[in-house]
């Protein structure tokens, strides 16, 4: 019998993959050749997990001394949180003198926080060149295309090109260096839990869709029946079936038969492979439960280094923001610590990092009962490699005082921080030689020396 079947979504995720990848990114401006060997091989993951909506990341991360949260509660007003209900971190002060704590949902990442696995960069968000106040008010500034929109900010963060709306991201770029003479029928290095991405669209590469319960396929019950031999012959005859050289339907079948051997592939690499630890069945914690067993599942799937893309689809709080926020940063705590935790069962922690987006911060006014689409905000980056326990980049000032130089209007800060320069940092621990990092983020160069050394610090 069968027993898994078709959607029409899960179908569209799994083979339509190639078909739209093929149609929306191949005519498009890319970041590079491929092959051109601008990356080391390396026993590597990364994990983009993108909180999709916009997180209110300055109620994630908060100033608790005396004087910046007084700050912060006035801008704040009746979404503030109190100093007593932040989880206390072993921070060390910024620059400013300040110390920080963290939302009372989120226990598992102060954890990994204070045990140095764990580290936060700040006031970070797409951007074209520094921007300052003035130069945003009299029209000078380079902006990204489409700011606060959601669907430009959430394309900007999968491809850090946001003078342009390109198609192909930075993984691709990844996977068409590293495996540009791949099979048409093998599994890439880039894997996706949420269907079809810009991140991982390469020039010549896409990404291969998977589920939390894993690749999605035809599949038939391994045990002899007649009915099993007769769905299976059904299904092989339909495959092999002359189409008396119809273009659609060959195209159609080709796909299938692509997507359905891609599928018996992945099921048995990961055929047999136990995960140490039960997860929540949250379904973000579904998909790291996944993204665990993929990654143990490397060698038989051929890959050295992989990319995993994960959305958790909710954080466009306009309204009932301290009662939702606090629910989904529960949900992403849990996840993200039992994730971590299972990594370390598996001997595969030191290997992995992950790290979190979102389109947008969003504004430090209230707009009653919620927040508005706001630019810069606050991000985390977790592993072992990670050098942990830091407050990374310029958390900003949270008074709106006419002197905020980061304030355009209702708390909508400029970001501090490009996502090139997130991004550098983790290229770089994933194996990018520092001498391609111009190629891959065009901008970088507007930021800082990082090709010369002069990076986030995220990595020791």
């Amino acid at each position: 019998m069968l027993t898994k079947s078709f959607t029409r979504r899960q179908f569209l995720a799994s083979t339509g993959v190639a078909a739209t990848g093929a149609m929306m990114g191949a005519s498009l401006p890319g970041l590079a050749q491929a092959g051109t060997g601008m990356i080391k091989p390396a026993r590597r993951a990364l994990v983009f997990v993108m909180l999709d909506g916009g997180n209110d990341s300055f109620n994630m991360l908060v100033p608790n001394d005396k004087i910046a949260h007084g700050q912060y509660s006035e801008t704040r007003a009746n979404l503030a949180l109190s100093r007593g209900e932040l989880l206390d971190m072993d921070t060390p002060k910024d620059r400013l003198g300040r110390s920080f704590g963290l939302h009372p949902s989120m226990p598992e990442v102060a954890e990994l926080f204070d045990q140095r696995r764990l580290s936060f960069v700040t006031n970070v968000g797409p951007l074209v060149e520094q921007v300052r106040k003035e130069q945003f008010y009299d029209g000078s500034a380079a902006l990204p295309l489409g700011l606060l929109s959601h669907a430009d900010q959430f394309k900007h963060w999968q491809t850090s090109r946001p003078d342009l709306r390109v198609n192909d991201g930075w993984f691709g770029f990844f996977a068409d260096d590293l495996q540009p003479s791949k099979s048409a029928h093998e599994i890439g290095m880039n894997i996706s839990l949420a269907g079809n991405n810009i991140a991982q669209n390469g020039k010549i590469d896409l990404p291969y869709a998977i589920t939390d319960k894993g690749s999605v396929g035809l599949y038939v019950k391994e045990e002899k029946s007649p009915l099993n031999d007769l769905l299976l012959d059904s299904f092989n005859r339909m495959m092999n079936a002359d189409q008396n050289g119809d273009p659609f339907r060959e195209t159609y079948l080709n796909l299938t038969r692509d997507a359905q051997s891609k599928h018996e592939t992945f099921k048995s690499a990961t055929r047999g492979i136990k995960i140490p630890r039960s997860f929540p069945s949250s379904d973000l914690a579904q998909q790291l439960r996944m993204v665990a067993k993929t990654i143990a599942a490397s060698d038989r799937l051929g890959h050295d280094q992989q990319t995993f893309f994960v959305r958790y689809i909710g954080w466009d709080h306009h309204d009932e923001l301290l009662a939702t926020h606090a629910r989904m940063l529960r949900v992403l705590s849990e996840a993200l610590g039992t994730f971590q935790a299972t990594l370390d069962d598996m001997g595969l922690a030191d290997r992995v990092v992950t790290f979190t987006g979102s389109d947008f911060g969003r504004t430090l006014t209230s707009n009653g009962n919620g927040t508005d689409h706001g630019w810069g905000g606050n991000t985390l980056v977790m592993g072992n490699a990670v050098k942990g326990g830091q407050i990374l980049g310029d958390y900003p000032e949270l008074g709106l005082a006419s002197d905020n130089a980061l304030d355009v209007g209702d708390g909508v800060l400029i970001p501090t921080t490009s996502t090139d320069q997130l991004y550098a940092d983790l290229s770089i621990w994933f194996g990018v030689q520092p001498s391609a990092l111009n190629t891959l983020f065009p901008n970088l160069n507007r930021f800082a020396d990082v090709a010369g050394g002069e990076r986030l610090g995220l990595f020791t």
